[in-house]
């Protein structure tokens, strides 16, 4: 049963056999022996993180950051709980590492057209990423997943005292390709949510009301953040579910929830000489690396740092931070790919020529359109109505009975 390769088949084989499920009951470590298959070792420590967040109550700063000391700088300890933890929890981490993988694979899958699109016959097709690489991508799901569970909160129900001062700190521990890893995740879940959310949020009478901005991308869509906020398994579902109606609720779930303020905190200057202006080409290697010690993880391949130096050369520190102008290249997963992968197919000079925009950019036309849509949808709330509408085309629209004294229309 260790060769089951996924947790979520160990049920359906212990009812199906007593002699499997006497073996399961003789083995303590059998479950989570197929999970580490499933997430591999390494991701483990990030699994049991994530869960943590999950469960951690109450949110409170100094709980926050003791998580992400334990999790940044000791992972070994989340490792060495992973024994002993009972089945459903194990069969929860293995539930959320399904959509993570899920959508890491599309997100690389995703970049590595559009390097095709760009590049041509100069580059293979079919993309096969290494271990190291397919763990890159991996981890910054987690990371994204990680920071939603601690940093976004519930209110009125759910307060979350904690301050931006969390949040520098999380950014802090990692080096700033790294940062910018999650900021690509961010950008790309933000596309998915966007193409998936777009038919009801066009059309739905109610969120017309609302005046839901369903083109504007980044930190000045408010809703958006909001909904990107709720995590991985909110937005797999919006990207996988089919029913408009099924997505109209799930939208309407997250109704008084708030945001984890990624977008904001990936943007906002680091606490550095704000007067320094070194670029980061006068910065060598080794100087970077006492700046950013190697994470525990030991991911040192040199692909992400090369591929940031590309984009940042000229910029000084507190400028090493989410930027408007790099979105192509983050469309691109410039700073996932391993060197070797850089190195074979030039990539790096590649990626000097990138556009700046991205699709998640490029989205946003139809601004009069949607306000104009945003009108009407208030006009037909206003009489009564409810439903899908469609310009000059009201036939999806539900109306109220009529009542004594004439139609309500």
């Amino acid at each position: 049963m260790r060769e089951l390769g996924n947790i979520r088949f160990l049920l359906p084989c212990l009812l199906t056999c007593r002699y499997f499920y006497a073996c399961f009951k003789a083995d303590l470590h059998l479950a989570a022996d197929i999970l580490e298959q499933q997430l591999t070792p390494a991701l483990v420590p990030y699994a049991i993180a994530v869960l943590e967040a999950s469960q951690l109550n109450p949110r409170t700063g100094p709980l926050v950051r003791e998580l992400l000391e334990t999790f940044i700088k000791k992972p070994s300890k989340l490792r060495s709980q992973f024994r002993t933890l009972p089945v459903p929890l194990l069969v929860k981490m293995g539930k959320l590492h399904d959509p993570i993988q899920s959508l890491a694979t599309q997100f690389a899958d995703h970049a590595w057209a559009h390097i095709i699109s760009d590049q041509g016959s100069q580059t293979p097709h079919n993309l096969s990423l290494s271990p190291t690489e397919n763990h890159r991508f991996c981890r910054a799901f987690y990371k994204f997943e990680l920071f939603c569970n601690l940093f976004r909160s519930t209110m009125p129900t759910g307060f979350v005292s904690v301050s931006d001062e969390e949040r520098r700190w999380f950014f802090a521990q990692y080096g700033p390709w790294e940062n910018e890893q999650l900021a690509s995740v961010h950008d790309f879940l933000e596309l998915k949510f966007s193409e998936a959310s777009h038919d009801v949020l066009a059309h739905d009478i109610e969120f017309g009301t609302l005046g839901i901005d369903y083109l504007t991308a980044g930190g000045d869509n408010g809703w958006r953040q909001v909904w990107l906020s709720q995590g991985i398994d909110f937005i797999y579902k919006m990207a996988t579910e089919t029913s408009y109606d099924a997505k109209r609720a799930l939208l309407k779930s997250s109704y008084g929830s708030s945001s984890a303020y990624l977008y904001d905190a990936l943007t906002s200057i680091p606490e550095v000489d704000l007067n320094d202006d070194t670029p980061l080409a006068d910065y060598t290697d080794e100087d970077l690396e006492t700046m950013f010690p190697t994470s525990e993880d030991q991911d040192t391949d040199k692909g992400p740092v090369k591929a940031f130096r590309v984009a940042f050369k000229d910029l000084p520190r507190s400028m090493w931070v989410m930027l408007t102008k790099n979105s192509g290249l983050r469309e691109r997963a410039y700073v996932f790919w391993s060197l070797d992968r850089l190195e074979r197919y030039d990539l790096l000079e590649f990626f000097k020529n990138v556009p700046d925009d991205s699709e998640l950019l490029r989205a946003v036309n139809g601004w009069g359109d949607m306000f104009k849509s945003f009108e009407e949808r208030s006009k037909i709330k206003q009489r009564g109505g409810s439903g899908y509408w469609s310009k000059d085309d009201e036939s999806r629209i539900v109306w109220p009975p009529t009542q004594a004294g004439g139609c309500l229309r």
